[in-house]
């Protein structure tokens, strides 16, 4: 038998049962329909999730800190991976300028914790925002400017994107409908309250540390910049002096601890794994995006195993109704089986007809579902987009989501095709059975089949 043969007489035998085939194709559909939409919404996650790492550009910058800065030892790698003795490592100038001069590196500055007793005062209103000191020179490649400038000099500081948000009083916010205009910073001067608690008081009583005047507001990259202020390194030195005044200096000195933590920017996120590996042997803790890059790369590989599993499922049911159309059909072909028998018709000959049949059903619904399929993930992404424009205006505050809302779902080139082809193997495997038991079929005895 010739495969043109083989195609005309599969193309007939399904069109005479054609409500049947269709019924059966039904639960192919669902069950392909099933796999792809899922695997869609799972691939479309991650995307969402690893995009929005990709946006804030954190993939290229390795957050260094130094565990034994509070106390304690740590051990050091050599260079050939073998653990010397623990001793203590020191975070300091001479070991930044050492950082910066390894391969790939193109800034690396302290990020030095400013003490804070108190609120920051924008006229009436209290806001807050972190204070860091770095060094200029390396932030300056480091950071995105939106507005202003990036040349600081005494008494002048950089805001994180969301950082004026932190001065909206949440009395504003609750009464408010719509989400309240935060204030404009740039330009202006934030007082640094200190509350000072003496004995018998019964309320603190409030100081002026510092004046700070906003020269420049960064671009949204992330919590660390977005909800932060900046300012330059000696400046920050002297604030901490202030503030832990009872401390000696010697105590608060860099050159003695050296610094708690320091940001690094490398060149290329490729080369960030390297970079980290080095700073690790040094004895230092390293944290990234990256880390958290492959942390959702997995968990969405494991909830993408699941979701297809559970529309495989779907489709393992829907093999049953191909097997009961398959042997329902040895029924009403057994004395056409007989007679291609007769004339010549080899067992290798009926099962291809019948294993032909199979997967033609699996064909058509395989492609049957994958048309579904993007049917629903379009409607998935339009109600989708539309509920998170709603949540974006409702319940964030000014600044956030402001972005364009992207697809839920994401549908790669090899999803639908694989998708089509395991539905066509599923059909195959399903008419196993009923093939061979038309095969085995005695032509005398289908002759005589009433």
């Amino acid at each position: 038998m010739t495969l043109r043969d083989l195609f005309h007489l599969v193309l007939s035998n399904l069109k005479r049962m054609k409500a049947r085939v269709a019924m059966t194709a039904i639960g192919v559909i669902i069950g392909t329909a099933a796999v792809v939409v899922l695997m869609s919404l799972g691939a479309g996650l991650q995307r969402l999730a690893t995009e929005s790492l990709y946006g804030m550009g954190g993939l290229d910058e390795l957050m260094v800190r130094n565990d034994s800065y509070w106390g304690g030892m740590v051990e050091v790698k050599s260079g050939g991976g073998q653990q010397q003795p623990q001793q203590n490592v020191v975070l300091d100038d001479a070991v930044l300028d050492q950082i910066r001069q390894m391969e790939g590196v193109v800034a690396a500055t302290p990020f030095l914790d400013v003490t804070m007793m108190g609120p920051l005062r924008l006229d009436r209103r209290d806001g807050w925002g972190q204070i860091y000191g770095v060094t200029m020179e390396d932030f300056a490649k480091i950071a995105k400017l939106e507005r202003g400038t990036l040349e600081l000099y005494r008494g002048q500081v950089l805001i994180g994107a969301l950082v004026p948000e932190n001065f909206i009083p949440w009395e504003e916010r609750e009464q408010s409908e719509t989400p309240p205009t935060p204030p404009e910073l740039l330009g202006k001067t934030l007082q640094m309250i200190q509350f000072q608690y003496s004995e018998g008081d019964m309320a603190p009583t409030e100081s002026v540390v510092a004046r700070l005047e906003v020269v420049g507001q960064l671009k949204r990259q992330g919590y660390m910049y977005d909800y932060s202020i900046f300012m330059p390194l000696k400046e920050a030195q002297r604030l901490n002096q202030r503030m832990n005044a009872a401390m000696p200096p010697e105590a608060q000195s860099p050159a003695r601890k050296g610094y708690a933590q320091a940001l690094v920017k490398v060149q290329n996120p490729n080369q960030a794994p390297v970079i980290e590996q080095q700073l690790k042997d040094m004895g230092f803790s390293v944290y990234s995006d990256r880390q958290q890059l492959e942390s959702i790369n997995q968990f969405f590989l494991i909830i993408q195993a699941v979701l297809g599993g559970i529309g495989a499922i779907a489709l393992l049911v829907a093999a049953f109704g191909i097997a009961n159309t398959m042997v329902m059909a040895i029924y009403e072909r057994t004395r056409e089986i007989g007679l291609m028998k007769a004339i010549g018709a080899t067992n290798q000959d009926v099962m291809s007809v019948f294993l032909s049949e199979a997967g033609s059903i699996g064909f058509l619904g395989g492609v049957g579902g994958v048309l579904l399929a993007l049917g629903v993930n379009a409607v998935i992404n339009v109600v989708g987009q539309s509920f998170i424009s709603q949540g974006n205006g409702g319940l964030m505050g000014p600044g956030m989501g402001q972005e364009t809302a992207q697809a839920l779902t994401a549908t790669p080139l090899w999803l639908p095709i694989f998708a089509i082809l395991f539905a066509t193997l599923i059909g195959v495997v399903s008419g196993i059975y009923p093939a061979i038991r038309a095969a085995a079929l005695s032509p005398i005895h289908a002759l005589k089949y009433e």
